[in-house]
């Protein structure tokens, strides 16, 4: 369905289908020249979606702007961004969008996950069923990057690029400050706490991402319009619950951790995840990749404020007390 959100923005929710996140918002502002941010996965049924929202509007092209490297944010860019199209992205992420084709980036980051106790040997099935990898864009682009301050004039709106390193490297919000409009992407997100991963780039996503939601605190947004899920009508009291679950978070690796050197993949298979599963080894191979990844975020933020030891051993890194 279609929704009008504002004067010239519209959104699209754009179906996921077998995925846990179950849609994006995708969202459209139209004027003199069109602007689309995130798109959804390169599937059919995304695209179908898409274009069906986009004959509805009477729209034949459009610009786009990519808030972050996932492939259900910019699996489709490359068959919505036509010759004369603008692309933008920060170059952070639109350097790892562009690095994804192939599968280096994907070997680097199978690399990294080994280095934090991933056992290799399940890597095959998590990149048969990985939905980032599976729907991934399949054709390099031609980013116009942009960065903290620029402005980008789209349907009476003047959208200025936020960075915000957290969920990735180089994750960008739009804001408009005279219509107090936050386009947040992952962000923040209203039902579920966005996944802060190790990915390239990144050797301490918590920290980045917990200056991130300090940064957008100070902004006056009256319209927050996520990624994922309903709009949120309190960002800085959904900030405060975010903060408040990475504390718990903390605290849950500090309880778990003692004297004993432990891997990060160990760490995740004894938190607590909202998944029905009846045990870690019942975990879905990419749900078990993107736990052990929050739980690498966790151990790295309190290696790095010095509550913790790390030691790498064998090319792996093991933590305790």
């Amino acid at each position: 369905m279609l929704t009008k959100i504002a004067e010239n923005i519209y959104k699209k929710a754009v179906p996921l289908p077998n995925n846990p996140l179950r849609e994006i918002n995708a969202y459209i502002i139209t004027g003199e020249k069109n602007l689309l941010i995130d798109t959804g996965f390169n599937r059919i049924e995304c695209e179908e979606a898409l274009k069906s929202a986009f004959d509805e509007l009477g729209i034949s092209k459009t610009d786009l702007f990519i808030t972050h490297l996932h492939s259900d944010h910019c699996g489709l860019a490359p068959k919505f961004a036509q010759k004369s199209s603008a692309v933008y992205a920060g170059e952070t992420d639109g350097e790892l969008i562009n690095f994804e084709v192939g599968n280096l980036y994907w070997k680097m980051l199978d690399d990294l996950f080994v280095k934090y106790g991933f056992p290799k040997a399940d890597f095959g099935r998590n990149t048969d069923i990985h939905p980032g990898r599976k729907y991934c864009h399949e054709q390099r682009l031609d980013f116009t990057y942009i960065a903290e301050g620029d402005i980008l004039e789209y349907g009476g709106y003047r959208l200025e690029a936020v960075e915000t390193p957290g969920h990735t490297p180089g994750h960008m919000c739009l804001y408009d400050r005279g219509k107090k409009i936050l386009f947040c992407g992952d962000h923040i997100l209203g039902t579920i706490t966005p996944n802060i991963c190790i990915d390239l780039n990144a050797e301490n996503p918590l920290r980045d991402y917990l200056d991130s939601l300090k940064k957008v605190e100070k902004l006056d947004v009256e319209l927050l319009l996520t990624a994922h899920g309903t709009a949120i009508d309190d960002m800085r009291g959904r900030i405060n619950e975010l903060y408040r679950h990475h504390n718990e978070r903390l605290n849950e690796v500090l309880c778990i951790l003692d004297n004993e050197w432990t891997t990060a993949y160990h760490v995740a298979s004894r938190m607590k995840w909202e998944i029905p599963c009846k045990g870690w080894s019942d975990f879905p191979k990419p749900q078990q990749w993107f736990a052990t990844g929050e739980a690498i975020s966790h151990l790295q933020y309190l290696f790095f404020e010095g509550k913790i030891f790390r030691e790498e051993k064998n090319g792996v890194y093991y933590y305790r007390k």
